[in-house]
């Protein structure tokens, strides 16, 4: 199944790759290993987009996951296809850019991202499961105080845990009501984006397909 196309008349060429961001916009990059991806991710996108007024929602592929041993990912190819196999729609954009700036830590893509589009505004979405383990991150600090984060919860790691105190710590939480403006204010700041929660991990899709 084929990725849908953009108009890609006013985009940036990157590294002859492109990625669909026009000047000005409002942009929400989730990141993550997708492996594989499946229905989760795409309610988190689309709840995002909506509640956040994005623009467009880039999927990054992550080429590994420092916190995860390498043995527990499908290859790459794999997971980009699942990736794009699952975010059927205009509004979604499946990219393999770490792998082309082989950028493996989070920080390094967005700063290459930012320093790419400077005029452009960035949300980070993320789970609350990994929000969880923000401290795990390189330089997690000055990650957050580089681009704003919008936590999408997860089963026993609703708004409330104390699972993600280390997070609403380090960052202003921002009101649900101020959502529509949340990719412009200035970082650390963190939302919620409300929407149902799914106990579906993509842990829990290799284990059925192993059993």
């Amino acid at each position: 199944m084929e990725q849908v196309k953009h108009d890609l008349s006013d985009d940036k060429l990157v590294n002859k790759s492109i990625l669909p961001i026009k000047s000005g916009s409002r942009i929400g990059l989730f990141g993550g290993t997708f492996n594989p991806a499946h229905e989760w991710h795409h309610e988190v996108s689309k709840n995002a987009l909506k509640e956040l007024k994005l623009d467009l929602i880039i999927w990054l592929v992550s080429a590994s996951n420092p916190l995860k041993e390498e043995k527990d990912n499908f290859n790459f190819q794999d997971r980009y296809e699942s990736a794009r196999e699952i975010a059927q729609s205009k509004d979604f954009f499946v990219s393999d850019f770490e792998i082309k700036f082989q950028t493996k830590y989070s920080i390094d893509t967005v700063t290459k991202i930012r320093e790419l589009h400077p005029d452009v505004n960035f949300v980070w979405i993320m789970g609350s499961d990994c929000a969880s383990e923000i401290h795990k991150w390189k330089n997690w600090k000055q990650f957050l105080d580089l681009i704003p984060v919008a936590i999408y919860p997860r089963p026993e790691y609703e708004i409330e845990s104390k699972k993600l105190n280390i997070i609403k710590e380090r960052a202003n939480q921002i009101d649900l009501k101020q959502n529509y403006e949340f990719a412009t204010f200035k970082p650390p700041v963190i939302t919620f984006i409300p929407g149902p929660m799914s106990h579906i991990s993509s842990s829990l899709i290799r284990k059925r397909r192993n059993a």
